[in-house]
């Protein structure tokens, strides 16, 4: 496996569409990470949701590699059987298809329920668990090398496992009003760090897309453009290191802070169209004056007719099929969580390609092989 895009995603119905209908050729250079959706504070019964999410997962992802994560529920959630969460849920996605590789979170560890759930799991099957590392820790605990050396060493000792063996996930949430100048510093300390204690792959990710669309295009019925910050502070970074080891991660089309199971009666019409280092954002307005399908067709269209939509033959990706098609009147795009599957897969596709093309012309460039014959 090639990784070149390790997308950070709900297991959700609109997610897993987008994966399912990737091409062959992008599947295999992803991984994404699957955070387990939250419950809602009155359930009890959690079992049957979680194995539900599994068999969808196994559907849309099967035989191939994923990470899965709990970051939505306690570290010491269990289920009505007495089972932690992650355990229950590592097994079933396992049992579904998909090999997917436990995510620990280096802000939970202090849970001894979470760190026994943890070693469990690396007792029973040969993983390679993935170390999350959030903001916070990377601005507070790494400047201090040594204590956080005794953490990571805390972390890898219980899980019977090296550097060499495990992910980082530098996880810097939601950077749409941070500079790419600070945010690039934040990363180049952090590697610098995980490099000198021994760590290998390293993805960088974040999220530039705000909660609220008001926040992107603040007028109804019009398009703008936002900026991805954590791809242009990767692509900098990789071009000055030619690091094929530093991957690049993100939120798909969705804010990282982004609440769940709220019901937005006014929520607006949109399409969230990803381009290079920007996303192509086209605003409808409240579902409640019209409804979502006419909206589609009329952002769909206007999407089309614009120069940011790819035109290619045959169309660039699943996702632009769906919205060409739409704006023509020959598909109807009638819910939110379609719309986002449209979006996701586009967006997955738009960036293995943005990857690989700004890798293929760092490492082919004059300087770069002048740098790299040394």
């Amino acid at each position: 496996m090639s990784l070149l895009y390790v997308p950070v995603m709900g297991a959700k119905k609109g997610e897993f569409t987008a994966l399912t209908n990737l091409a062959a050729g992008i599947s295999e250079k992803v991984m994404p990470v699957f955070e387990l959706p939250a419950q809602k504070p009155d359930a009890r019964l959690f079992e049957k949701s979680i194995l539900r999410t599994a068999t969808s997962a196994g559907k849309a992802w099967p035989g191939r590699q994923a990470f899965l994560d709990i970051s939505k529920w306690k570290p010491n959630a269990r289920t009505e059987s007495g089972i932690h969460v992650l355990e229950y849920a590592f097994s079933v996605f396992r049992s579904n298809g998909v090999p997917v590789q436990p995510v620990v979170g280096y802000d939970r560890w202090d849970d001894p329920l979470y760190v026994q759930a943890h070693k469990n799991i690396r007792t029973s099957v040969q993983v390679t668990p993935c170390i999350r590392i959030d903001r916070e820790a990377v601005q507070d605990d790494m400047p201090d090398v040594e204590y956080f050396s005794e953490r990571m060493n805390e972390i890898m000792e219980a899980l019977n496992v090296g550097p060499k063996n495990c992910y980082i996930l530098l996880d810097f949430g939601n950077v749409s009003t941070v500079a790419v100048p600070d945010l690039m510093g934040d990363v180049e300390r952090a590697v610098g760090v995980l490099r000198g204690l021994g760590f290998g792959t390293v993805i960088v990710a974040g999220g530039s897309m705000p909660a609220v669309v008001n926040a992107a295009v603040n007028k109804t019925n019009s398009e703008g453009c936002i900026p991805r910050i954590e791809m242009l502070a990767w692509k900098a970074i990789f071009s000055a290191s030619k690091d094929t080891s530093l991957i690049f991660g993100d939120y798909l089309i969705r804010n990282p802070d982004a609440i769940e199971g709220v019901i937005a009666p006014d929520a607006n019409a949109k399409i969230r169209y990803t381009i290079n280092n920007q996303y192509f954002i086209v605003r409808g307005h409240s579902k409640r004056l019209e409804t979502l399908t006419s909206q589609h067709k009329r952002l769909c269209a206007t999407l089309v007719a614009s120069a940011h939509y790819m035109h290619t033959t045959p169309p660039f990706s699943w996702g632009d099929a769906e919205i060409l098609n739409c704006g023509l009147g020959l598909r109807e795009v009638r819910e939110a969580t379609s719309m986002i599957a449209i979006d996701s897969n586009h967006h997955v596709s738009a960036v293995v390609a943005e990857i690989f093309e700004h890798q293929r012309t760092v490492v082919s460039s004059p300087s770069a092989s002048a740098g790299l014959s040394v």
